[in-house]
């Protein structure tokens, strides 16, 4: 889990099939000392997990990643610089329990990374 150590959620709110989280990220977490030592980064695995994290928290139920058909890393997400991230999750439910995600993380108008994917 990352949340509560690699970043914490100062608001979070579902209206209707979207998430709407903001974010702010521990810039001292030792992650980045190795990714990457003085020129710290997010890494796109851990955008990964805040959504599913995000999404586990927002619904009440447990999810994983199943299937990212879409994660485009648009521009580098350097904590020092951008500690506080806007995260929104459209969602819809699959007849198999599953939900098909439309999500994004951004900072105003700066957009960092998009992803269309499947979490159970």
């Amino acid at each position: 889990m990352l949340q509560g150590d690699f970043f914490t959620t100062n608001h979070q709110e579902v209206i209707e099939n979207t998430i709407h989280s903001q974010i702010n990220l521990n810039v001292e977490h030792a992650i980045y000392k190795g990714h990457f030592p003085h020129q710290p980064v997010v890494p796109g695995v851990c955008m990964m997990q805040i959504l599913a994290e995000l999404t586990t928290t927002a619904l009440g139920q447990k999810v994983r990643l199943k299937k990212a058909s879409q994660a485009k890393f648009l521009i580098p997400i350097i904590p020092n610089k951008n500690p506080l991230l806007e995260v929104k999750i459209k969602f819809n439910t699959n007849e198999d329990g599953s939900l098909k995600v439309n999500a994004s993380i951004q900072e105003g108008e700066t957009l960092f990374f998009k992803f269309k994917g499947i979490l159970a």
